[in-house]
């Protein structure tokens, strides 16, 4: 049954928060680093945590959320920890746009997405899990202020934007501590 792997919040998150991340976002998207070209678009847009201060209280909610569901204490990774990496990126989506089915990371054990920006028909959340032989698949709507933590292991891909709109969301991974992370630049040759 999927409802033990994709659970959904409206978590209290202000509007002025959320437009904040949206205005930090809109200013430093030139600045973004990018990856995965897929269907002829960045798929992900990765920006520093101090370009986008908002998004820490959102990962603050999302870990105490995700250890609800886990039973252990989770993090976001990222370079306000001091950390050499971030497990967070934002996804805008054009109209036309749509992202494949795929996972998240090895060793991440919660993922999850934060709508900052959704109009109507600009596309859903989709999930399938392979039971025995069978694909299992739901989907679930995606609505501005909305969060879906899920299972790192579980394929989800995003329906195309029908709308006029970009469709903006922010993704993250999240991982227990201490963090079994292979990070490159902390290993001694």
């Amino acid at each position: 049954h999927h409802s033990n792997l994709s659970h959904t919040f409206f978590p209290n998150i202000s509007e002025q928060c959320r437009l904040e991340i949206l205005a930090d976002l809109n200013s430093n998207i030139t600045k973004a680093e990018k990856s995965h070209f897929i269907n002829r678009r960045w798929e992900n847009l990765y920006l520093h945590p101090n370009d986008v201060k908002g998004v820490k209280s959102i990962f603050q909610i999302a870990s105490k959320l995700a250890k609800n569901i886990y039973g252990k204490s989770l993090i976001v990774p990222h370079q306000g920890y001091g950390i050499s990496f971030d497990e967070f990126w934002f996804n805008v989506a054009k109209s036309g746009e749509s992202t494949g089915w795929h996972d998240h990371k090895k060793k991440a054990i919660i993922s999850g997405v934060y709508y900052l920006d959704i109009h109507d028909n600009s596309g859903d959340i989709h999930f399938r899990s392979k039971v025995k032989e069978r694909w299992n698949e739901w989907s679930l709507k995606s609505e501005t202020g909305k969060m879906i933590l899920f299972d790192s292991k579980l394929e989800h891909s995003v329906s195309e934007n029908k709308s006029c709109h970009p469709r903006i969301s922010l993704a993250f991974n999240l991982y227990t501590l201490p963090l079994e992370i292979q990070d490159q630049s902390a290993q001694y040759s």
